[in-house]
């Protein structure tokens, strides 16, 4: 039997200084229900109290964060007041969690078929050779193509895409009654993303799951949730049916979200350049390990050329080579055929430097020991010509470039939110001087409205300095919004390659098709009349400075 998940006059607060004062509010008198087979939306941009709010159900905040007023409770239950006996009992059986970045959940000791025997074992009370079935069953559920291998793979093994695939095998293996998703398409592209999501709303309508789906990006859920709540500071500022809402806004903080969600394609800014390529690819092919009958390699005779001066996006789907190409180009990985040429500028002598990647995961791009001013002089220490003023003057200038208050360099990286991490990790990029740039999922990550700001950076950032930058993503509007050309991946092989006007207007591939296809806006979020409210937002990102540049509070 299914039970109500009940959240009322919910508050959460620091409970012991570390960046904050005790006492602060974080989430102030949030009130929620989701019923058996019901999907509920929580809306809100980084930092408005929406993961916090679902950590509070699972008793899982984080250290120096408690609830100090309120209750949550899931049927006879008393999250608040439970002990952790009860809650383990409860944790992934009667709550499910789908956690954001799942790279960091899983042990890494630990293979992916491990993770999911526990849960079936625990609450399902499966063992031996029929747990190992069923995680199978899971996975191939979730769309990874091949669940054996999956299952005996270790979590580092996985690609972002296919880790949240597998988190989400794990969250519906103990067959739970209520799920909590926190963003767990966002690193996914939008045909695995329509697939996670009809999986979910298939457990809800068929054995009455009910979700609470936690998203910067309204478009995800519009077609799915039946209702919505948008947060923003901690509290609930607007509620109601997914059609009145869109249709209806009423919270300018609702339009902006929406707006931002209609990320709309720039206009060409220049013609492609003339001039011979900064970069060019011949024949390059990866294999790791030894080479077994049948199996691809991650790369596999790719050719690919990046003007001066250019955007090329790198577009394809989770596991398809996107970040084994990226960390080839740069020099972290060897590739295993093939050659890859730097055609730097006249007199600009060879640095190994050339070339920087922005990771996909800004948390895991810094040492959390270490301060965020600490990891930018990490890579100056070898230019010995810099005095220490001169390295302290350079990073300066690189965090004013990123639009970032110096005041963070003394912060540590948990101390900071998602979206001034991922200008930290550009900064850093920036410090080296490169001429070539490799964004590697760099917004995947981001609420819409953070993420049309670092997009907006980065154009700036490129014609400011002139940067050739290659723009690696399964997102079809961020590839839209920003690249020249458009470089499709499938299976290791570049598949197609045309300017980024062309390929949307008429993919050529089968599978370019499909992904353009699968672009389409959803039904719902049709209903919203973008051109409204854009001269409200769309304008700031090159008129104003965005927000966030004097925002030096921490996450």
């Amino acid at each position: 039997m299914t039970s109500e998940l009940v959240i009322d006059g919910l508050q959460v607060s620091v409970q012991s200084p570390v960046s904050q004062k005790a006492g602060t509010l974080l989430v102030n008198d949030v009130s929620l229900s989701v019923a058996p087979g019901e999907f509920v939306a929580l809306v809100g941009s980084s930092g408005s109290g929406k993961t916090l709010t679902a950590l509070s159900c699972l008793g899982l905040l984080p250290k120096g964060l408690g609830v100090t007023g309120g209750s949550v409770t899931i049927g006879d239950l008393e999250i608040t007041t439970a002990s952790e006996r009860e809650l383990n009992s409860a944790r992934g059986g009667r709550l499910g969690m789908l956690f954001q970045q799942p790279k960091r959940m899983f042990n890494p000791n630990r293979t992916i078929g491990e993770h999911l025997q526990e849960p079936l074992r625990l609450h399902q009370g499966v063992r031996g050779l029929r747990a190992r079935a069923k995680a199978l069953d899971l996975l191939d559920e979730v769309g990874l193509h091949d669940p054996l291998k999956s299952s005996k793979a270790y979590p580092h093994q996985l690609s972002g895409g296919m880790a949240q695939r597998a988190m989400t095998a794990l969250a519906l293996a103990g067959q739970p009654e209520m799920l909590l998703a926190d963003e767990p398409t966002s690193a996914l592209d939008k045909g695995l993303e329509t697939q996670i999501l009809q999986l979910l709303n298939r457990e809800r309508h068929e054995r009455g799951l009910g979700i609470l789906y936690i998203t910067h990006d309204i478009r995800t859920v519009a077609d799915y949730a039946d209702r919505v709540l948008v947060m923003g500071a901690g509290s609930i500022l607007e509620e109601g049916r997914v059609e009145e809402v869109l249709r209806r806004p009423e919270s300018s903080y609702t339009r902006e979200l929406l707006d931002a969600a209609l990320l709309a394609p720039k206009s060409r800014r220049r013609p492609l350049p003339a001039e011979g390529p900064v970069l060019a690819l011949e024949g390059v092919g990866k294999r790791f390990g030894r080479k077994r009958k049948g199996e691809r390699p991650a790369l596999e005779d790719v050719s690919l050329s990046l003007g001066r001066g250019e955007v090329l996006g790198v577009l394809g789907q989770s596991g398809s080579g996107k970040s084994t190409l990226a960390k080839t180009i740069v020099g972290l990985e060897a590739p295993s055929t093939g050659v890859i040429s730097r055609h730097l500028e006249a007199g600009q002598p060879h640095r190994r430097t050339a070339v920087q990647l922005v990771f996909q995961e800004p948390h895991h791009a810094f040492d959390p020991r270490m301060t965020l001013g600490t990891s930018l002089h990490a890579p100056l220490i070898s230019h010995r010509h810099l005095t220490p003023e001169q390295r302290v003057e350079q990073i300066q200038t690189a965090m004013n470039e990123v639009e970032l208050d110096p005041v963070l360099l003394d912060r540590h990286p948990g101390q900071c939110s998602g979206g001034q991490l991922q200008r930290a990790t550009i900064a850093r990029a920036l410090l080296l001087e490169p001429e070539v740039l490799i964004c590697d999922e760099a917004t995947s990550a981001l609420d819409a409205v953070t993420q049309r700001r670092i997009l907006d950076l980065l154009l700036n950032l490129q014609r400011s300095r002139g940067l050739s930058v290659i723009m690696v993503s399964h997102d079809m509007d961020v590839i839209r919004y920003m690249c020249d050309r458009v470089a499709v991946l499938l299976d290791g092989q570049v598949i197609e390659v045309a300017a980024t006007g062309d390929f949307f207007t008429a993919p050529q591939h089968p599978h370019s098709q499909a992904l353009v296809s699968a672009s389409i806006p959803c039904r719902a979020l049709g209903a919203w009349d973008a051109a409204q409210s854009r001269s409200s937002f769309l304008n700031v990102g090159h008129n104003a400075p965005p927000p966030e540049r004097f925002d030096s509070s921490p996450r």
